[in-house]
């Protein structure tokens, strides 16, 4: 497993001639050049990753699932994109992977109550001055783990994740977790299937 990460603020518009047509269409339609700038980051990223594993970008063709999770088509290396605010994300792996990264801010804590078992809102809930990099721990591991799935975020609280001082569990035992904390205050959580 291998992950990159780029800021949106080193993104060039005009790099957009690096990536596939359909690529370039789908970013010209986008009204927001933070969004342009972030699309365009993980594309390019995908590039910069293919290219470590001498994979031709222009060689490959990318497929989505039911889900409208991409892959290579008739390829075994696995990649997953995600983005937050100033950042973008991929990572990279012969396995099944999944990667999200978000912001750590102020939110409606309420909201875990969509996506966090009991276990998980206690751990959530353990500690006021780290509540909100807790929600977000939780999060995006959650959000980590449906996209190495290729799934929608539908059964959420059927999958529960334990984090204690030396390790985190994933009740789905074939799944290896990671959880990077930039200096930003940003958290990315990483599920790969092992």
């Amino acid at each position: 497993m291998e992950y990159l990460i780029k800021k949106i603020n080193n993104t060039n518009l005009e790099q957009i001639i690096k990536i596939k047509m359909y690529k370039r269409k789908k970013i010209k339609k986008i009204l927001k050049i933070d969004d342009k700038k972030r699309c365009l980051q993980g594309e390019l990223l995908l590039i910069q990753g293919l290219k470590k594993h001498n994979i031709d970008y222009n060689r490959i063709k990318i497929k989505k699932n039911s889900y409208g999770k991409p892959y290579i088509q008739n390829n075994p290396l696995y990649y997953s994109i995600s983005h937050s605010h100033d950042y973008v994300v991929c990572a990279f792996s012969k396995n099944k992977i999944g990667i999200d990264i978000e912001k750590i801010r102020d939110v409606d804590i309420q909201i875990m109550n969509q996506f966090a078992t009991p276990n998980e809102k206690k751990y959530i809930l353990k500690s006021k001055k780290q509540l909100f990099n807790r929600f977000f721990t939780i999060y995006t591991l959650k959000e980590a783990y449906f996209k190495m799935l290729g799934k929608n975020l539908n059964n959420m609280l059927n999958i529960e994740f334990t984090i204690n001082k030396n390790y985190i569990s994933c009740s789905d035992f074939k799944v290896k977790v990671y959880i990077i904390k930039t200096v930003n205050n940003y958290i990315i959580s990483i599920c790969e299937q092992v």
